[in-house]
């Protein structure tokens, strides 16, 4: 493992030496320069889904290489969703601090992050399953606050996952129940009626299929048909034994105690001291970026992180959020970056709304960046992962956008590396509007 460290500082020092020469970014394939770790098996990674992970191979490339940060030091990611750069921290012998605003996403980065006895792990989901079994639920019960809890779920399945719940409540250490509960979570949508195959809830229909010879029908009839007679109880027990293995894997991995802790909600407001991190690494949200709390509100109802009436406020604490009132765009709002307010000006012409989500995105980015600036050490790196994407048609450079904000703010780009990634929506194909990322740019900045 040491050569392969050593590997990587060679190669970054490469990549150093070359963008010296022209400032040009350099192109890079991060999964051929990490292709030696299988991530989809690794710790703890894939405990739960979520939207939009980050490529593990790039805070893999940066965290074991000793340019950026040595053991025991403290890394950042102040838009840190289901804890890669988290996970990998801890893996790579460092602390971790992380923030985001979707309470789901805490809970994934928290858990995945947490060093659990997998003996007590064991021994809690035997207790468990026999709380399950002696749990009675009434029809006639309050169930938990989840949106359109009926459309979503079959009564037989609604009753079994209340009964899961409940069990799950008895569980008085706060640590291990959270456990419990993220397993609970990652089973919610794989027994609604809501459509695998797109990440924001969207109930699965056979009538939605063309006909019988769409290659989706047979999968969509499968389940429909599955969840007439579906044991939650079994679903939930598979879920558990699989993440217990996880957990074995990760304590194989790394046996050292490092801290983990989510610092805040929000990353324009970290409540950190005054230039204690001595790494960032982040990938942002883009402006009309995923859906996250959307996509994750079946979860959020279900494991009480956040009632129906609250998910509105959920949205509007994220960055790149899209739902705003009239109101909001009557004027459009200056970023206060040349380029980036002409393109904004002509694609408010077209369609307001837009125009005033891109522009509030560059606004809000530029308090987090600012904010994240504050925290970093002097001569430490700050690693942000962003991309360009189109709005109204017409390209909008996001990643050039952040670094001007960077640079007009304490940091110095040392290097720009850039990846082709497999191209993904950033919203459901059925947003007309809808952007697709070709390529990831990684901004290697340098607090000045």
């Amino acid at each position: 493992m040491e050569s392969k460290v050593n590997d990587l500082n060679i190669i970054f020092t490469d990549f150093l030496e070359a963008y010296s020469k022209n400032q040009e970014p350099i192109p890079v394939n991060f999964k051929e320069l990490v292709s030696h770790i299988k991530f989809q098996e690794r710790a703890t990674h894939s405990i739960h889904i979520y939207p939009a992970k980050l490529l593990p191979h790039i805070p893999y490339f940066f965290l074991n290489n000793d340019f950026f940060a040595k053991k025991n030091e403290y890394v950042l990611d102040p838009f840190s969703g289901s804890g890669t750069v988290l996970l990998e921290a801890n893996l790579a012998n460092k602390n971790a601090v992380g923030c985001d605003s979707n309470p789901l996403a805490r809970l994934i980065s928290k858990v995945k992050t947490t060093n659990y006895d997998v003996g007590v792990l064991k021994n809690l989901s035997q207790i468990l399953k026999i709380e399950i079994e002696s749990t009675v639920i009434d029809e006639n019960e309050k169930f938990p606050d989840v949106v359109n809890i009926d459309y979503w779920f079959l009564p037989s399945i609604k009753l079994q996952l209340y009964s899961v719940l409940k069990a799950i409540n008895t569980i008085s250490d706060e640590d291990y129940k959270d456990f419990f509960l993220l397993c609970f979570s990652n089973c919610v949508k794989k027994v609604s009626l809501a459509d695998s195959r797109i990440s924001v809830p969207v109930k699965a229909k056979l009538n939605r299929e063309t006909n019988s010879t769409h290659p989706f029908f047979d999968e969509s009839k499968a389940k429909l048909k599955s969840l007439e007679s579906l044991n939650v109880f079994e679903k939930f027990g598979d879920i558990i034994a699989e993440n217990i293995k996880r957990f074995e894997n990760k304590k194989a991995l790394n046996t050292n105690v490092l801290t983990t802790k989510i610092a805040s909600e929000d990353a324009r407001k970290l409540n950190i001291e005054n230039e204690c991190i001595d790494l960032i690494i982040t990938s942002p949200p883009y402006a009309g970026a995923q859906k996250y709390i959307r996509a994750c509100s079946l979860n959020l109802g279900w494991t009480q992180l956040s009632s129906k009436d609250n998910l509105r406020e959920l949205d509007k604490a994220n960055i790149g959020r899209e739902h705003y009132s009239k109101k909001d765009y009557l004027n459009l709002k200056v970023t206060g970056i040349t380029d980036a307010d002409k393109l904004l000006q002509e694609i408010y012409k077209i369609n307001p709304l837009r125009a005033h989500i891109a522009a509030n995105y560059l606004i809000e980015m530029k308090q987090a960046i600012i904010e994240s600036a504050r925290v970093l050490k002097k001569n430490r790196y700050f690693v942000l992962i962003a991309a360009n994407n189109k709005v109204c048609n017409q390209e909008f450079k996001t990643q050039e956008y952040l670094r001007q904000i960077a640079e007009e703010n304490g940091l110095r780009t040392v290097c720009r590396l850039v990846d082709d990634i497999k191209s993904y929506g950033l919203m459901t194909k059925r947003n007309k509007t809808a952007s697709v990322i070709t390529c990831e740019w990684v901004l290697i900045l340098k607090k000045v």
